[in-house]
This record gives structure tokens, sequence and C-alpha cells, in this order.
């Protein structure tokens, strides 16, 4: 009897301490949560944390259990999401934590890490069954140890990219502590109230050069609101139209404004072609309340460490896989931006910067980002975590941003959701969006690729498949190893070089993110990513020798653009053999050596050898570009995503121009739905 009062006494001072703070939003909504709550949670602090309501707890059954019910009509009343952590005074240390676990745990769990994150009151587990770890066993571990428990598939080998995530969040845990409080503030702040209802002063659409007057005023905070009216919403076209690279827009709304993606192109050595126009419209970083990342490859997100660089310190959303596939080739840029002596417009100080300042949420689960967005990310089906974006903007206007989408189903992934109950604007890429763009059937396409690959081993050659190391390596990785245990294709040794062995180990960590039948083997104990066919190379004495053997061979290597990597080294010694052949998988942007080289025109290229002396490659080897492994829509998929979605009005972005607009005239002329293709630096008044 004497805990439970002690227990109401608790419940009741916590509640009597909020009523005592300066009336606001937010203790009202503290106010109608505590007392909504029963006393047996043992809630010590309600708080907002970034996009949720944290309730801390001395009481973890009761509260993994009976509290969420509570919580499930709150939540449905409130409209907001909660989240249970555990006080921290209940928290035992981190050793001590293992040590607990491990008992816990059935002897036939392997427990690979184990990471403790003091910000959120959570620890991941990565195990090599993760399916064992029921809802029972969260909670007898959080009795235990004051912590609540996530797993992870262990994988085949160790991710640097995971390791390097969880080091940087436990050295900067009380800072992102800080971070998540004052983030909840912001996105649960009063709304704006400062409006001019003058229509003289809407930005209309158009050119930035003719609208700079009417949008941006310096040194006035927000007040760039001022010119909108309550329900408006306008689109800043920063990057990736009309062009494939550097996709960068900006949402702006008269309580927010919000960034999606932030990539380079990489085919581009001027930094005005390469990066954002964040330039044209002066930009106060301090004034964005989210950057929203669709997924890790780096035309997407390849100049997001610049932003924290140059004073961005909000939040970034993406998927969870994203976050560790976007630190590999952020690492990975700084790296090669160091060997090769080019520029690079960040550091990995901002590298780590971006990790401490992601926040990471599951396909199809609503989160608020500001007082007046709320996103959804679902499966775009172009890499594992890849996302569209879904934007809700008060109830008044939504906006589906597509990212790279692939509306099929691959060997890799299943194909990306198109059901959505209301889309006012969408917009869409259009990588394949001539009318000629048709990607062959599936079979077709292995049959090709194969008959490619063995007409030049059994002639002695070797095969060099340049591959960007997330996404498509993975895919072809799946494709090589079933037709060659199928007998379909010779057999022979598969070498592997670059970032494509710690990509795949992290596509193992969050295999849940693959395709079903890729799921379905992973869970009987098979990981798809090992073969006997395959070898991995390490380094450039390993790689000597590959290139040494007389034997035939496949060679997978990064990165897919020959655009740096160890595939360009490959490049200059399979060249000059017209016995050899070079087969593109992916994409291959405007003005990349990949491009030219398949393109066929060049017969030689001046390239530094081993020892930093300029030579000259004669091309000599044959070239085959590959449709059908592409993770983006063709021509025909594409106008089936618009057909399903039906939104009001589509913008086309991510293509070369010709693509665009045959795609944004298909869909007027076929749908009747208004579309068009913008400008880079233009304004779009979306309502």
């Amino acid at each position: 009897m004497a805990d439970k009062d002690n227990t109401e006494t608790r419940h009741k001072r916590v509640l009597k301490e909020n009523y005592r703070r300066p009336f606001n939003r937010e203790s009202l909504v503290i106010s109608t949560i505590l007392e909504s709550l029963p006393t047996e949670a043992q809630i010590t602090t309600v708080r907002f944390e970034g996009p949720n309501i944290a309730i801390y707890t001395k009481n973890p059954k009761f509260s993994l259990t009976e509290l969420t019910y509570h919580l499930s009509s709150l939540s449905r009343s409130l409209k907001k999401r909660f989240i249970v952590r555990t006080d921290p005074s209940i928290r035992i240390p981190e050793d001590k934590t293992r040590e607990e676990i491990s008992k816990l745990l059935p002897k036939e769990i392997i427990v690979s890490a184990v990471f403790c994150d003091e910000a959120t009151g959570e620890v991941v587990l990565e195990v090599n069954k993760p399916e064992v770890i029921d809802a029972e066993m969260v909670i007898r571990i959080a009795q235990s140890t004051g912590w609540i428990s996530h797993t992870r598939l262990s994988p085949h080998i160790p991710s640097t990219s995971i390791s390097t995530i969880h080091s940087t969040l436990k050295a900067s845990a009380r800072e992102r502590n800080n971070f998540l409080q004052e983030l909840g503030k912001k996105i649960f702040r009063h709304p704006l109230l400062v409006r001019n209802t003058n229509s003289n002063n809407y930005p209309s659409e158009g050119n930035y050069s003719d609208q700079k007057s009417n949008v941006i005023e310096k040194g006035d905070g927000r007040s760039e609101y001022r010119h909108l009216n309550k329900e408006e919403v306008v689109l800043f076209c920063l990057g990736g139209v009309k062009q494939v690279g550097r996709s960068c827009f900006v949402v702006m709304t008269t309580e927010s404004k919000v960034m999606l993606d932030c990539g380079i192109n990489p085919a581009e050595p001027e930094p005005l072609s390469a990066f954002p126009r964040l330039d044209c419209f002066n930009f106060n970083f301090d004034e964005l309340d989210a950057v929203i990342v669709s997924h890790a490859h780096i035309d997407h997100q390849g100049f997001l460490p610049t932003l924290f660089k140059h004073g961005y310190s909000g939040p970034v959303y993406c998927t969870e896989p994203t976050l560790p596939l976007m630190t590999l080739l952020q690492m990975d840029s700084v790296k090669i931006a160091k060997s090769n002596g080019t520029y690079l417009p960040f550091e990995v100080r901002d590298v780590y910067e971006v990790i401490k300042h992601c926040i990471t949420i599951p396909y199809g689960k609503p989160t608020d980002i500001s007082p007046d967005i709320t996103i959804t990310l679902n499966n775009a089906g172009h890499i594992m975590g890849s996302a569209t974006v879904h934007l809700n903007i008060s109830g008044v206007h939504n906006i589906l941003y597509s990212g790279d989408y692939k509306y099929a189903k691959t060997q890799l992934l299943d194909g990306t959701l198109s059901i959505y109950p209301r889309v006012e604007t969408l917009i869409t890429e259009s990588t394949y969006g001539n009318s000629t763009d048709v990607m062959p059937e599936q079979s077709i396409v292995y049959r090709t690729f194969t008959d490619n690959i063995n007409k030049t081993l059994t002639g002695g050659g070797k095969v060099l498949i340049p591959v960007p190391a997330v996404g498509r390596a993975q895919e072809i990785m799946l494709v090589l190893d079933k037709e060659m245990r199928e007998g379909r294709l010779m057999e022979s040794p598969i070498y592997i070089e670059g970032m494509i062995s710690e990509a795949s180990a992290v596509h193992m960590s969050y295999a849940h993110y693959l395709g079903y039948e890729v799921r379905k083997s992973v869970s009987q104990g098979i990981n798809p990513f090992q073969s006997e066919y395959f070898t991995v190379v390490n380094g450039p004495t390993n790689r000597a020798d590959v290139l040494n053997e007389e034997a035939p061979s496949i060679i997978m290597a990064t990165s897919g653009m020959l655009e740096g990597g160890p595939s360009v080294e490959y490049f200059k010694e399979i060249a000059p053999s017209d016995r050899n052949r070079i087969i593109f998988v992916s994409y291959q942007i405007n003005g990349t050596l990949g491009r030219r080289v398949l393109d066929g025109t060049m017969n030689e290229v001046s390239m530094l050898d081993r020892n930093g002396k300029l030579k000259v490659i004669p091309v000599r080897c044959e070239t085959k570009r590959i449709d059908g492994f592409s993770g983006h829509s063709d021509f025909n998929q594409i106008m089936n995503f618009v057909s399903r979605v039906k939104p009001k009005r589509v913008l086309v972005n991510h293509g070369e121009r010709s693509k665009s607009e045959s795609i944004a005239s298909a869909v007027h002329y076929r749908y009747k739905i208004r579309s068009s293709v913008p400008d880079n630096r233009e304004i779009v008044r979306l309502r």
C-alpha cells in the first residue's frame, strides 16, 4: 500500500510541476497526457522530443504492455506520436547490460554487438536470429537492465559504417538529447501569426531573377512568410530539373520551410553546375525546419554535410538503412577527394554532424516535422531504404515527391508503393522518360546479360561490370550467383572490389527492407551476398593478381560510372584488349567517363598510371549496356505510376530535358493532368 501511495504522490507531483510552468501549448498537452495516464505507469517525465512525445517511466513492464493501450487512445485524440522511454535512473551501465542480456537470451542466440544509446534509453542488439527476441523477451530485458531493446540481424562481416554511427551517437548523447528537446518545441510550436494577405506580394511562378523583390527579404528571420497567404504552398527548384544530378527542392508554407534531398552532380567539375543553387534564394539555414533525404545515392544527398559545415543544425529525416548507406558514401567521397587531390566542400567532421542530426523513421509511419507538415515515407523500390516522400500540409495540400523509384519488382526489392488516398501535386523522376525507353522482360534481360558474359569468357577475356556500391551491386550479385548455380552462366571467378562488401553488410543488417523473396531466404539462414563464386579483392596488390591471371573472370567494381574508385583502375588494364568487355548495368550521367565510353565517342583516354605518369589508354574492348537492371522506372512504369496515384498536377524532374518533356507531354495528353517541367532556380506556386 505504501508503494502505491508513493507512486500516486510521485504522479501528482509531476502533474503539479507541469501546471507551474508558464502556460503554453506544450504544458497544456503534457497536462492532458498526465491526467489520462494511470499512476501504475510511474511516469517521471513527459516532454516533446523531436517528432514524438516521450513518456519516461520507472515501470517498464507496465509501460510496454498496458500503457500502450492508453497511449493508442491518446494518440488518436491528440494526433501525436508517443514513444516510451525508461527513466535514466533505472538504466544499468553498458557492460553490466551486456552481461544481463547474455544471461536472458537463449543459447542459440549469438550477439555480435550491443549498443546502448543514452539519448533514447534504447539498446540495439545485433543477433543471428532477431525473430527469437519476442515482445516478452523485450519486457524481460527492460525489467532487468532498464533499457528498451531493439534487434537487428548480424551482418556477415562487421559494418564500418554502422560502427561509425554507434560511436558518434555514443559520444554525442547529451548533445543529441538537447537537440531532440529543442526540436520538439519547434515542431509543436504555436503557428506563426505574421501574414500579409495582400495578393500583390505573393510570389508567382517563374524564374528567380524575375521574382527576387517579391520573395526574399534579408536579415528578418522568417520574413518570407509575410508574402504567403495562410494556405499557400510554394516550391523552390534548386537542382535536379532537366538534368540527372544535384536533386534539391524546398517546400515553403506560411509555417514551414522543408528541403527535399540535397545532392550533387558528380559529372560536373564547376560548383555552379555541380551543387544545388542555394545561393539564388539567399536561404538562411536557421529557417529550414527539416531536410528529408529520399535515398542514399550521392546525387540526392551528397551536399548534405556541406549544409552542416555552413551552419545548418536542424534535423535530417530518412529511413533506417539510408543513414548507414549515406554515411558510407559520404565517407568514401572524403577518401576519394583526399586521394585524388580534388575539391570537396565538406570534411569528415561534417559527416559526423549529419549522423548526430539524423532521425530515422520506418516506412508507413506518419511523422510531424513542423507545425503544418506531416511526412510519410514509403518504399520506392530503387535501392534499399529508398523512399517516396508524402507531405500532408495542414490537410489542404498533399505533395508526393517520388525521389528515384522502380514501379516493378526486382531480384532485390519489391516495387514502389502507389496507393495514396490523396495527392494534389506529384513530383516524379523521368530518368527513362522517352517513349522508347521501355525495359525488356526480366527473362530477356538475364539471357542477354548471361550471353554477353559467356561470349567474352569463352574467348578467354575478362568482363568488367562497373557498379554503384549501393543497390545495383547487390542486384547483380544475386543474378550472377543464380545464373551460375543453375548452369546458364559459365563458371568462373567473380571478383568483387570497392565498397560493395561493406554495402552488402548493411543490406544484411536491414534485411527486412529487402524484397519478399530475399527476406524469405535470409529468414532461412541464407546470406544472399555470399557465394562460393565470389572473391573479395582487398587493395591494389590483390587487384594486380586478378589482372595478371590468364584465366577468364568477371570483375565487379565501384564506381558505376567509371568516375573514381577501383573500376577506373580495372578499366585501364581491360580497355586496351578486344578480348575483354565492359558491361554497364546502371545509368550513365552525361559527362562521365562511363557515358563517353558507352557512347563510343572516344578511342583513347589519357589517364594517370600507377606511377602517377600520364598515359594514353586505347579503348579497344567491347562495350555493352544492359537495360533492365536499372533501379529507375521506364516510360511505361512511370505512366502507370502516375495513373495509379491520380494527382491533380505533375512536375517532372530528374531526367535529361527531352525525357522530362516527354513524360510531361504524355501525362497531359493521356490523362489530361496539368503537367510541366520547371527550370532550375524556378519558383512554382503549388497552391
